[in-house]
């Protein structure tokens, strides 16, 4: 599917759900456009400006994300709904059966889940000559992470919304000091995202900047990627797009560069501890990241896995007696993509909310945390 038919599909979901959450008539009309999708076009304006004149006529000016719609209103469970917009129309088997089904059979795969993200759009930062950002631009970097703050009460601009740093922003736009922005989303772009976002959408959006030009606010320029989220995570069968990350300490990074240096290749015996259903240890052909993090700067590799398994590793291990040890491990061994790779530490800030273990690297990152730290690798190719 298109991204712009993706980003249609989404819109159209969270239009379904606020209908259902507050008992408005939303009756979604098929798309017939043929051709390149834009992920919104005037059918889809048309149905987002009725369901704003149902709220208002109610009354209904701000719109809890997480409210829940009393039994009786509703014959449809709203979280179940929003559910199977987004993940088809075939209904779950619910637990007990699915218990009944799978008793005695063996645990499967741990299966990787996460929020799907789509690409809103693109813009420019607007305004950011007048922000006095000297200070702080020789600290933004792609990939940081951004705030969306609607300023209804913007003289200028009705639609206005602010771009600020996330960690400048608690999420509540009346107590946000509008001293510490970056700058606008452009007029050309804010109308329909600012009418989202007052009906309360605004939980369903997530920003970054994707470009920092030139050597300061006055010649250069700022770009930011907006996304649509869905509200509730997903399961991925296909993780090929998804990166594993491990942290090494100073001694296991020294032992993981020489291993390199010598023949090529690093290897690393993981496993044990718990079944293998409950990891996600990568596959021949996956990607790791290793992380080696210092005070201020962290050194970074890509690295292919090229093996897995003892007898596959054997031509590369170098200790033979460790082969086929009976300890429920087995040795994964890797190439150089990229690397080192040295950034701040405050560009890699987002994986404080990742799974990055420094014993194994059995997890797999979240889509958000793999795309940015491929970027990172791309850029400095």
């Amino acid at each position: 599917m298109s991204t712009g038919k993706e980003k249609c599909e989404m819109l159209k979901a969270i239009r379904k759900q606020i209908a259902e959450r507050y008992n408005l008539e939303y009756t979604p009309s098929e798309c017939t456009h043929k051709g390149n999708c834009l992920g919104t076009c005037p059918k889809c304006d048309a149905e987002l400006r009725d369901l704003q004149e149902q709220l208002e006529r109610r009354g209904i000016t701000d719109i809890d994300w997480n409210v829940e719609i009393p039994e009786e209103e509703s014959s449809v469970d709203p979280e179940d709904s929003a559910r199977s917009i987004l993940q088809g129309d075939v209904e779950s088997p619910k637990e007990p059966e699915l218990i009944k089904v799978t008793m005695g059979m063996p645990a499967p795969p741990y299966l990787y889940r996460d929020k799907k993200r789509v690409l809103y759009k693109e813009c420019q930062v607007a305004g950011i000559t007048f922000h006095n950002l000297e200070e702080v631009w020789d600290e933004l970097y792609e990939g940081a992470e951004l705030a969306l703050v609607r300023e209804k009460d913007n003289k200028h601009d009705k639609y206005a919304i602010a771009v600020a740093l996330a960690d400048d922003y608690d999420g509540e736009p009346d107590d946000f000091d509008f001293d510490y922005i970056l700058g606008y989303v452009p007029r050309s772009d804010n109308k329909d995202l600012a009418d989202m976002m007052d009906m309360g959408w605004a939980e369903a959006f997530e920003c970054e900047l994707s470009q920092v030009n030139g050597s300061n606010p006055y010649k250069g320029s700022l770009w930011m990627k907006i996304y649509i989220v869905s509200k509730d995570e997903e399961e991925y069968e296909n993780t090929e797009h998804l990166l594993h990350a491990m942290e090494l300490d100073d001694e296991a990074y020294e032992e993981f560069t020489t291993c390199i240096e010598n023949h090529g290749c690093a290897y690393f015996r993981w496993g044990g501890f718990q079944p293998c259903e409950y990891h996600n240890f990568p596959k021949k052909g996956d990607k790791v990241v290793f992380i080696h993090k210092g005070e201020n700067i962290s050194e970074l590799y890509l690295m292919y896995c090229i093996a897995v398994g003892d007898d596959n590793a054997a031509y590369f291990v170098e200790d033979k007696t460790s082969l086929h040890a009976i300890d429920d491990s087995c040795y994964y061994v890797f190439t150089t993509i990229h690397g080192p790779l040295k950034v701040s530490n405050n560009q890699i800030s987002f994986l404080e909310d990742e799974i990055v273990c420094d014993i194994q690297a059995d997890e797999y990152l979240s889509e958000n945390a793999s795309t940015k730290l491929q970027l990172l690798f791309d850029s400095r190719k």
